[in-house]
């Protein structure tokens, strides 16, 4: 569980990383992956915010074009001597670099910051590091980072970080048997999250987050009834939402409620339901958790030997992921215990083998995070309450102190909120400026030329052929068809999917789906800033209009472009008209 809690938390983290602050000139700017780069004479001149700007925008949909504006990103603070954008380099190419170099790009992102240490780093690097060790099921490290993490996001009342810090921490606290305190741990951040306070994104999906952590706290406890009315209640936000993933995930939490229930047969048919979703995700992890309760419910069921497959595909995961949790010993006894019954030693040894390398993991990584919890986190946490009410006595006797401390508290509280809120505001009104400055049609269509280099694998009169027919698409506005596919547009284009596919990911630079949602948001803010009509359209029709299936999903890929919401650009754009007026 802990690696699908860490990584929907990660999410929230990575918006934190844009402040840094100069440091002085580090030996590591001289190691061998920025000295034997060479910068593209297209790039030598470029701004870091170009850089940047393209990096996160090629992120996700081609990594390797967005390695080489990390590295350029590094190189050119190499060459200024600039050690604070030096650190965000190693960071950049931390996330599009391969495993086997992640860690030691972030910790040099580490070294050049730990000095300086302020709300936003090291700690934000160290959480990263966590999650990495976390996604490969390396506890102990993933631990030693996270309370990294927490210890100096706290110190610099850095809430969102310091809160997803302390929950990880409660995640593996969950691992080895201490569910009540991980627990309130939960119960702490959900009551954050869900408070008027919070800096978390008021959205259903950070709701979900907490639901989902207490749902499986309260299986465990046997508190049954209550976790079955929290997984109903996120089942019921998530399909609201059209949120497919975060349904499975509760499917899955109720289904191991529904073995502690000892309705078999229910647990069964939920938790075999949930297996082809994670397996799509490829989260496996939950996967080796879910056949596990699976394999449980079949054996309790008598179908002894949906059972023993079950618990041997456990095993064959868990042999090439290495992620584990103690309850997995018993699908371990169980199939020895098979074996033993068939007069099978050959397999019985085998498992015997394979339980004894179980708990030799289990037994230094399981009580290294014990250890490393009680020693610290639980006592300085102990120590920290206890101070905290001495000073509360003490302060009782003192009127006077009391309110000049409550009027400080108020007075840097408003100020952190006015300072906020300019500072949102300021971010959004750039973004809503830019937008309206520019040119339509910002799919790069007119200046574009095809590198056939890139394109050697397709002939080239075939290119050709897509290259005028994709333009006649675009031109005839195919992409607002709401079910438009790359087999759909093959065939428009008198092509075959391969063909198409393959142009689009070279020549525009994305995967379909990119290339098809920009085209539609482009189109809408277009027709946003020459209808008057249209902007009083609401979201969901406008959404329906660009071709997206529902207002959420257009909301999001309006949000990804341009970095501000549907409905603030509409305001503005309407506030920016009358103004002129």
């Amino acid at each position: 569980m802990v690696k699908f809690l860490s990584k929907i938390l990660s999410v929230s983290i990575i918006i934190l990383l844009f402040g840094f602050v100069q440091i002085g000139k580090s030996k590591l700017s001289n190691i061998e992956v920025v000295s034997k780069y060479k910068t593209p004479d297209s790039l030598n001149k470029k701004s870091y915010k170009y850089l940047k700007k393209l990096f996160y925008k090629h992120e996700e949909s081609s990594p390797n074009i967005a390695h080489i504006y990390a590295q350029s990103y590094l190189k050119k603070s190499t060459l200024d001597n600039d050690s604070l954008k030096m650190a965000k380099g190693y960071f950049f190419l931390s996330i599009t670099s391969p495993d086997s170099l992640k860690i030691d790009y972030l910790d040099i992102a580490i070294r050049l910051s730990k000095n300086y240490e302020n709300k936003y780093y090291p700690a934000t690097f160290y959480y990263f590091k966590g999650d990495f060790y976390t996604d490969n099921a390396n506890y102990k490290e993933a631990l030693d980072n996270y309370f990294n993490s927490y210890r100096i996001a706290k110190e610099h009342n850095n809430s969102v970080l310091a809160y997803d810090s302390k929950f990880n921490i409660g995640a593996l606290k969950d691992r080895i048997g201490k569910h009540e305190e991980s627990l309130e741990i939960f119960k702490e951040f959900y009551n954050y999250i869900t408070s008027k306070e919070s800096e978390y994104p008021k959205d259903y999906y950070s709701h979900l987050i907490g639901l989902f952590a207490l749902s499986d706290s309260y299986t465990k406890l046997q508190k049954l009834d209550t976790a079955t009315a929290i997984n109903k209640k996120g089942i019921k936000i998530s399909l609201s939402n059209n949120d497919n993933d975060m349904y499975h995930y509760f499917i899955m939490n109720e289904g191991v409620n529904l073995y502690y229930k000892k309705n078999y047969k229910n647990a069964i048919d939920s938790l075999k339901k949930v297996i082809p979703k994670l397996i799509e995700l490829e989260d496996t992890s939950n996967e080796i958790f879910t056949r596990f309760y699976l394999g449980k419910s079949y054996f309790e069921n008598n179908k002894v030997e949906n059972a023993i497959f079950q618990f041997k595909t456990v095993d064959s995961l868990f042999y090439n992921f290495k992620d584990l949790f103690p309850e997995l010993r018993e699908g371990y006894k169980i199939l020895i215990n098979h074996f033993k019954n068939n007069e099978d030693d050959k397999k019985q040894l085998f498992y015997l083998n394979r339980l004894i390398s179980v708990d030799s993991v289990l037994n230094s990584n399981y009580q290294y995070i014990n250890d490393k919890i009680v020693k610290d986190f639980d006592t300085p946490n102990l120590i920290s309450k206890k101070e905290k009410l001495i000073l509360k006595l003490n302060q009782s006797n003192s009127f006077r102190l009391k309110g000049i401390i409550f009027l400080i508290i108020g007075f840097i509280i408003v100020s952190i909120i006015l300072i906020f809120n300019y500072r949102k505001r300021r971010v959004y009104k750039q973004k809503f400026e830019y937008l309206i400055n520019q040119k339509a049609n910002k799919q790069e269509k007119s200046n574009n030329k095809i590198d056939k280099k890139k394109l050697y694998s397709l002939p080239e009169d075939i290119v050709k052929t897509l290259e005028v027919n994709i333009k006649k698409f675009e031109d005839k506005k195919g992409y607002l068809n709401p079910n438009i596919t790359v087999n759909i547009l093959a065939k428009k284009v008198n092509s075959n999917s391969k063909y198409v596919s393959q142009f689009i990911n070279y020549y525009k630079g994305k995967k379909f789906i990119h290339y098809i949602n920009e085209l539609r948001i482009d189109y809408i803010i277009d027709e946003l800033k020459k209808d008057h009509k249209f902007r009083k359209y609401t979201i969901k029709a406008i959404s329906e209009v660009a071709g997206f299936s529902n207002p959420i999903s257009f909301s999001q890929a309006f949000y990804k472009k341009t970095g501000i919401k549907p409905s603030y650009f509409i305001k503005k754009l309407e506030n920016n008209i009358l103004t002129k007026q």
